[in-house]
């Protein structure tokens, strides 16, 4: 019985293959990959699973879009037939034949049950032949007219539950099968602070002299020394989106907006902002407010990053829990934090928050107490890596808080 079957299964491909064969001498190198093996005439291309989730976002895409033409187009159906049987009833109550009206009247109802001029011919139509008919055939008529309202609003609910139904499952295909953004590997990233304004770049591996001479156009340009904390040797990408060259306009128009709304503020008014999309990053450097836009990017999943520093960075309790949030969840490696004795930025922003939010812990800390500063760090966001760094400063000046004494400070501890 065994041996039959090897043989008619040799048979069988034996009668295929000069098919298959003879199909594939119409083959034509100009053909694509995947209509050569629709053809039998090479390999069936791989779909990575990439390429499997983007035809799948495609064909949701367009399948949604036919449903909603033919919702469109059953919709105008139903209508035009409304339309239609009224215009019979007018053209019966017209002559006379109140019963038929009614009917077509009934009719219009059943395609359209909430329109209130069809409802008004019917009510009309129902008073004529009160006068007219017995009690039994009045009765009868709207038994009949509520039965085909009833079942017109349960069709037209059932379309909207499936059309409803259809933009859930739209909404859950959006998320399952969103093309995965596309990121292009830019080294090492610095991101400035409150009255940076500056955009220099260079490919890695390429030499840091030009990038570094930009970068010292623009700051001559805007009269700021931040040129001087940038080590154009490890960066090969900085930015600053400052609304102003002046510190206190870009605090009050910008810097303060940040703080209350996690960063997002500078990520959707400041148009430099754009320049970061698509980014990837080994290391990310977040200064100042520029710890704020790094929040907002990495939030926004505009960039990636494996390790991110913040130096003196404007932080709240509520931006604490989310760097804290983003190294449990694995989106980056590692975040450390390096705050400078003396650098009262941090705090403040903290300070700030809490005054807004009416916070419980308002007023508990200092802005010079470094101790409050890191067991405040320590205890809202675990996670973090926090180094301090001793700083004398003149009074009244942010000396501690510029970028180029973390610059000299981080290479002291290297």
């Amino acid at each position: 019985m065994r041996r039959n079957i090897y043989r008619v299964v040799l048979a069988f491909c034996s009668a295929l293959f000069p098919v298959l064969q003879g199909l594939a001498q119409h083959c034509s190198a100009n053909w694509t990959p995947e209509y050569k093996c629709l053809e039998h005439c090479g390999p069936c291309p791989r779909i990575t699973g990439n390429e499997y989730r983007q035809q799948q976002y495609q064909l949701e895409i367009q399948r949604q879009q036919d449903l909603r033409r033919q919702q469109e187009a059953a919709e105008a159906e139903r209508r035009a037939k409304a339309d239609k049987a009224d215009e019979r009833g007018l053209d019966a109550a017209k002559r006379g034949y109140w019963q038929l009206a009614a009917r077509w009247f009934v009719e219009a109802l059943e395609f359209a049950p909430d329109s209130p001029e069809i409802r008004a011919h019917l009510d009309r139509a129902n008073a004529e032949l009160a006068d007219m008919e017995s009690a039994a055939e009045i009765l009868a008529l709207r038994e009949r007219i509520e039965d085909s309202i009833a079942a017109a609003r349960i069709e037209a609910l059932r379309l909207r539950l499936e059309n409803e139904r259809a933009v859930e499952r739209f909404t859950a295909m959006l998320a399952r099968f969103r093309p995965p953004r596309q990121y292009k590997f830019a080294g090492n990233g610095l991101i400035g602070g409150t009255g940076w304004r500056v955009i220099a770049s260079r490919k890695p591996g390429e030499p840091a002299k030009r990038m570094c001479e930009v970068i010292k156009q623009q700051s001559k340009l805007a009269n700021s020394p931040f040129d001087a904390g940038v080590d154009c040797e490890h960066y090969q990408f900085v930015l600053g989106i400052a609304d102003s060259f002046d510190v206190f306009t870009d605090l009050r128009d910008r810097v303060v907006f940040d703080d209350l709304t996690n960063g997002q503020f500078s990520a959707h008014e400041q148009r430099f902002y754009d320049v970061l999309r698509g980014k990837q990053f080994g290391e990310l450097g977040c200064h100042s407010n520029g710890a704020m836009l790094c929040l907002a990017a990495l939030e926004n999943e505009d960039v990636k990053a494996d390790h991110v520093v913040l130096y003196g960075p404007q932080v709240t309790r509520e931006t604490l829990t989310m760097w804290d949030q983003l190294v449990r969840d694995g989106r980056v490696k590692s975040v450390k934090v390096y705050i400078n004795e003396n650098d009262m930025v941090p705090a403040l922003a903290i300070s700030y928050a809490d005054h807004k939010n009416h916070d419980e812990n308002l007023g508990k800390g200092s802005p010079l107490d470094i101790e409050w500063l890191k067991r405040t760090i320590n205890e809202t966001s675990p996670k973090l890596l926090v180094q301090t760094f001793p700083c004398s400063r003149s009074k009244l000046s942010f000396d501690c808080h510029e970028m180029a004494r973390y610059k000299a400070n981080v290479k002291l501890r290297q």
